[in-house]
């Protein structure tokens, strides 16, 4: 008796490493690369504008994460080049690089 339960334990623990190991590698497959840091924004709502400027020294690849509406396009900045993006949702999640 004793046998048969530890031997479907083991069966459950394998069937849920089974389920499990795809998700986790999933994950790390799709991490996100965020824009870097000296690529900012400014958000106006009453506009519904967000302001994308390059701070950076070297032309940079963004796209702009709103919540709650689509995202930007993918937009080439050279340094100290600013875009308007307009939007439903002015609230950014977050700049990432594409």
């Amino acid at each position: 008796m004793k046998k048969s339960r530890r031997g479907m334990r083991i069966a459950l623990l394998g069937a849920g490493l089974a389920v499990v190991a795809p998700l986790l590698c999933a994950t790390t497959a799709s991490a996100t690369d965020y824009a870097p840091t000296c690529v900012t924004w400014k958000t106006d709502y009453w506009k519904s504008r967000i302001e994308v400027t390059n701070n950076c020294s070297t032309t940079q690849r963004v796209k702009l994460v709103i919540k709650f509406a689509g995202d930007g396009d993918c937009k080439v900045y050279a340094p100290g080049q600013r875009h308007d993006h307009y939007s439903i949702s002015s609230r950014v999640d977050r700049l990432e690089r594409c």
